[in-house]
Order: structure tokens, then C-alpha cells, then sequence
């Protein structure tokens, strides 16, 4: 009976994954970003579109030159691991700073948990990192990460509207 029980498990998680990444998309499309962190606010474009089969969404970041540093660029990759029961996203950027993100839905959106693949790696805190909240079909917000910066504690926000 096992053998049964894993093909239709197997056969089952890439319908449930489609119909997740279905409801996401609401995402592809272009958007104007505004952000704030800690004083300085600026805008970025953001564009999110389908790729690898479907499986996953693919947004790319265009950074212009800002707050004293050079145009980035970034890409992550996200899609719902019907195994673990959550999304998944990786972050990576001109820069070469990079985030591996486990995402688990809200009502509105997507609670997210910065998580580490490093050997030295440092338990996980508790509670959510960053939210993003969906408005409506051209608006969401990004609320978070926290961190320490120039000796000061600040809080991304972002919003973000499609075009």
C-alpha cells in the first residue's frame, strides 16, 4: 500500500504546485517600487514573470545608482515546495549579496523567515522577518527585515505598484 500512497503523493505535487503558483499570478507584470530605510527613501522597478515550465516566478530588481552607491541589479526565484508545504526563494544580487528565503502564506500574502545554509550558522530567531502584504492586483507592501545599519536599527518599507 506504501508504494501506491508515494506515486500518488508524487503525482499530486506538481497539480498542488501549479494551482499555487497560479494564485500568485497576480505578481507578473512590472511595478514601481518605493522604499524607505531608515532615512533614505528612493524607487526601484521590479518585474516578475513565469519561468522554468511554470514552476517558479522569477522577479528581477533594477536598482538606479542611489544613496551613494552604483546601479544593482538582482534576481530571486520563488515557488511553493508541495513537500515541505511551503514557498521557497532565493535572492541574489550584482553585488553578490544573497538570501535563501522559506516563505509561509498569510490571509494577504507571504510571512517570510531568512534562513542559512552557512556551517556557522546561528539558530534561527523566532517570529516572521519580513511580510508582504498583497493591497489588491496592483499593490503590495513589504514590511521588513530589521537590521543594524551605521549604528542604527532600521526596518525596510516597501511599496510597490504595477504599472
Amino acid at each position: 500500500m506504501k508504494p501506491i500512497l508515494g506515486v500518488f503523493l508524487l503525482m499530486a505535487a506538481p497539480e498542488q504546485q501549479q494551482q499555487k503558483i497560479a494564485a500568485a499570478q497576480w505578481l507578473v507584470g512590472t511595478w514601481r517600487c518605493e522604499d524607505t530605510v531608515g532615512s533614505f527613501k528612493g524607487t526601484y522597478r521590479s518585474t516578475y514573470a513565469a519561468v522554468l515550465g511554470g514552476a517558479w516566478l522569477k522577479q528581477t530588481y533594477d536598482f538606479p545608482a542611489r544613496n551613494g552607491r552604483p546601479a544593482q541589479q538582482a534576481e530571486a526565484l520563488m515557488s511553493y515546495d508541495p513537500r515541505r508545504n511551503y514557498w521557497v526563494r532565493f535572492f541574489a544580487m550584482s553585488d553578490g549579496m544573497w538570501f535563501a528565503i522559506r516563505m509561509t502564506e498569510t490571509e494577504s500574502g507571504w510571512a517570510w523567515k531568512y534562513v542559512s545554509i552557512s556551517r556557522e550558522r546561528k539558530p534561527e530567531t523566532e517570529g516572521v522577518d519580513t511580510t508582504l502584504t498583497r493591497r489588491s492586483d496592483s499593490e503590495y507592501a513589504i514590511e521588513g527585515p530589521t537590521y543594524e545599519q551605521d549604528g542604527e536599527r532600521v526596518t525596510e518599507h516597501h511599496v510597490c505598484r504595477k504599472l
